[in-house]
């Protein structure tokens, strides 16, 4: 049977609807202007050639074309993968390590302490970290150095080598982050079904047998998560190290997709080609990061 709603319900009803709106609105204005008019933008702007001052001219798939066979592009775009790559013991293997680790440590407090601990360079602003560590890797009077001089050996020039410039750069990037997965994990630990654990310690398992069978399985989620983070962490985060501590050197020795942008855009002055790189980058890792979802059956194994 159809009921009818009264009049003071309606009213209700619109004024509820109303401040819904009035509430949504200004937020959703913002979103669309400062995040996806500016997607809409540059995917015209990578049609064009324009160096902020000239007339702009259509070009086409020119600006693709050039992207593609550009050197420095292709650096960065292997660049950006190794980074993947190198990270990855600093966003599943080192935080999970340290969650397991603390979830044995019986005094809360103590406990506590060194959660903090780990989790404070995550609230440090990049910019700072990256002066701290750019003075931990001085060729002349860093801290790493200094310890090398005790052994004999060194000195090294960290973020000027070949050799150690990536690796420095991945560092970093990993001590910023490694704090908030362990935390992640530290709290997936705690979701999982303490009953499950007393199961099969009755039954005798290991506490191998019990990570690897239980507690790892039920982690799925969380580590999908860390890893889709770590792809997007490589391309759009990792831009601050660079620019701060290389720029991109030596000879793009550190370069990613991200900075590349930065560099066609702000040194060559070239937007239509950094556009170019920015909507190729942007559908690249949204490929990647849909394939890691439908791969992995969302976000993993859930208990239910």
């Amino acid at each position: 049977m159809k009921t009818t709603m009264s009049p003071i319900a309606k009213k209700h009803e619109r004024a509820t609807l109303l401040s819904f709106f009035l509430f949504v609105i200004p937020a959703l204005v913002l979103f669309v202007l400062f995040k996806w008019w500016p997607i809409v933008y540059s995917f015209f702007l990578s049609f064009e050639k324009w160096n902020f001052v000239s007339a702009r001219k259509f070009i086409g798939l020119a600006n693709y074309a050039r992207l593609f066979t550009h050197q420095n592009f292709q650096k960065a775009f292997v660049h950006t993968f190794v980074y993947i790559a190198e990270l990855f013991p600093f966003f599943v293997i080192l935080p999970l390590l340290f969650a397991l680790l603390l979830s044995y440590v019986v005094h809360s407090r103590l406990q506590s302490f060194f959660r903090a601990l780990l989790f404070i360079p995550t609230i440090l602003a990049f910019s700072i970290v990256c002066l701290v560590w750019m003075w931990m890797y001085n060729p002349n009077f860093g801290l790493f150095n200094n310890i090398l001089k005790l052994f004999g050996l060194g000195p090294y020039s960290w973020l000027t080598d070949l050799r150690t410039a990536l690796p420095s750069i991945v560092m970093v990037t990993g001590w910023k982050i490694l704090g908030s997965n362990m935390i992640l994990y530290a709290a997936g630990l705690m979701m999982i079904n303490k009953d499950y654990i007393e199961a099969a310690t009755l039954d005798g398992a290991s506490q191998w047998t019990i990570f690897w069978k239980i507690k790892w399985p039920l982690l799925a989620p969380t580590t999908i998560y860390n890893l889709i983070t770590a792809v997007n962490y490589s391309t759009d985060k990792a831009f601050i190290p660079i620019n701060i501590l290389t720029q991109g050197g030596p000879d793009e020795a550190t370069t990613n997709l991200a900075h590349m942008i930065y560099v066609f855009g702000f040194n060559f002055f070239n937007i239509g080609l950094a556009s170019a790189a920015a909507i190729f980058t942007s559908a690249l890792f949204l490929a990647i990061t849909i394939a890691m979802m439908k791969t992995s059956g969302g976000f993993g194994y859930y208990e239910n």
